[in-house]
């Protein structure tokens, strides 16, 4: 097809707008009251022009023609997963359940999209530098709002009660933080590709600029993204020492390492890890409380038994408290309602949330492979994840073949990117049930699979 490049300029340029509609969006959930907002009525049209894409291109395409197949079957599933569930379930809220099928074809739709979309046009265009520049672009609208709004005072704050932290202009702490992190490495990549002496070393500010946003955001995986990727990077480039590249990345290596010093010597101070110590202290409470509670018992228990007591740490149950916020109370009680589930139900999948009543609302465990896995059952979790298989697969047996890919910085960062959008959606969520993180996620899984191999053998 020939003069049809704006047509990938405009499906890849939707990326660098993606903060601004996130912004758009809190100003409506804010100051309107409307069950639907812009981000998702933007994202849908998005999601609805990848399909159209994978239309026009059906004839020129096998992928685009496997896709097509593939995400009809993916429909029909889906239609039979509501028409089951809307048997099964009393109440059933059927505006919510298919709100939530549409986030979670959200991801299979736009990989599929952004790999028919790199192969067609890779030949034609540098599509590396278009998605590197709109990858950039939104990273750097997201740190210039935060911390402008952090400098004026106007930030909102990621936590109700006693945690601090700061989201920006941004509604859902727990998107952006997942948003920033999978930016965070390939930001850094700017720096990375750039920077030859440290006369190039202003390339490292971007990075900085997300790094700092993603510390002050207050979370857990904000904080550990910035050391992942700075610590993935630092030994990436220790090792290319002993290449005879070694000349090109000292200026990196200084700068990575002293910037991994800088981030250890502040955690301690970080929101954070302040946050985390918060935590702590209210399980401790908790768990005072419930022992003051219990009946005193026949025999007082000797003074060094109760010293023991009150020095003794956190058992397991705290642990994965700490680490899941939570989270695995929802879990066990989702794992208890799959497992009395009829068989049926097992394989189709007990649709959005489970059995929700009028009592007890729907609430999502907030760990995406659990929610993803519930909702849809064996047959639907397989459809789902096929995508995620094949280019999973494939990336991994191009690496066995070229095991060198592991001190190129351009597959390292992206790798990396992918790394901590499955560890965050394994522990807490908002990824691939969040189409404003979905997108950022593609993007990289689809340039690994369609453009940095070839590249290479280029």
């Amino acid at each position: 097809m020939k003069n049809t490049y704006w047509l990938f300029f405009l499906f890849v340029g939707f990326i660098s707008i993606q903060p601004i509609i996130d912004m758009l969006t809190t100003y409506m959930v804010l100051n309107m009251d409307s069950g639907l907002s812009i981000g998702v009525v933007i994202r849908f049209l998005y999601m609805i022009f990848a399909g159209v894409l994978l239309l026009v291109f059906a004839k020129q395409s096998k992928w685009a023609r496997y896709s097509i197949i593939y995400l009809i079957a993916f429909a029909l599933f889906l239609g039979l997963n509501i028409y089951l569930n809307h048997q099964w379930k009393d109440p059933y809220y059927i505006g919510q359940e298919i709100k939530f099928f549409n986030k979670v074809v959200y991801m299979n739709v736009t990989l599929l999209g952004m790999i028919v979309m790199f192969s067609h046009y890779r030949s034609s265009v540098d599509v590396k530098r278009i998605l590197s520049k709109n990858l950039l672009t939104a990273s750097l609208i997201i740190s210039i709002v935060f911390i402008g709004t952090m400098l004026t005072g106007t930030a909102l704050e990621s936590y109700q009660y006693n945690k601090i932290g700061f989201k920006g202009w941004f509604y859902a702490a727990n998107e952006l933080g997942a948003t920033i992190a999978i930016l965070l490495p390939l930001t850094l990549l700017l720096a990375l590709d750039k920077v030859r002496s440290f006369s190039k070393a202003y390339y490292w500010i971007p990075f900085i600029l997300l790094a700092v946003s993603s510390i002050m955001l207050g979370t857990k995986v904000g904080l550990g993204a910035v050391i992942l990727s700075l610590v993935v990077a630092t030994v990436v480039l220790f090792a290319k020492l002993f290449t005879n590249k070694r000349s090109l990345i000292k200026a990196n290596l200084v700068i990575s390492i002293l910037l991994l010093i800088v981030t250890g010597a502040t955690t301690p101070i970080s929101p954070a890890y302040k946050n985390t110590y918060t935590h702590i202290d209210m399980l401790e409470a908790k768990k005072e409380k419930t022992e003051k509670e219990k009946p005193e018992k026949k025999e007082k228990e000797k003074p060094a038994k109760k010293k023991k007591q009150k020095e003794s740490n956190l058992d397991d149950k705290d642990i994965q408290n700490l680490i899941l916020s939570s989270r695995e109370q929802f879990l066990a009680h989702h794992k208890e309602e799959y497992a009395k589930a009829p068989i049926a139900r097992k394989m189709i999948g007990m649709g959005f949330s489970g059995d929700y009543t009028k009592q007890l609302p729907p609430k999502m465990i907030e760990m995406d492979f659990y929610d993803l896995f519930f909702s849809l059952g064996i047959i639907g979790f397989l459809l789902w994840v096929l995508p995620l298989l094949v280019v999973g697969l494939t990336v991994l047996v191009r690496l066995f073949k070229d095991p060198s890919q592991l001190l190129d910085e351009s597959f390292m960062m992206y790798s990396t990117a992918i790394v901590l959008a499955l560890g965050i959606a394994f522990v807490a969520g908002h990824v691939f049930t969040a189409p404003a993180v979905t997108i950022y996620f593609a993007a990289a899984a689809a340039y690994l699979f369609v453009i940095h191999f070839k590249q290479r053998q280029a």
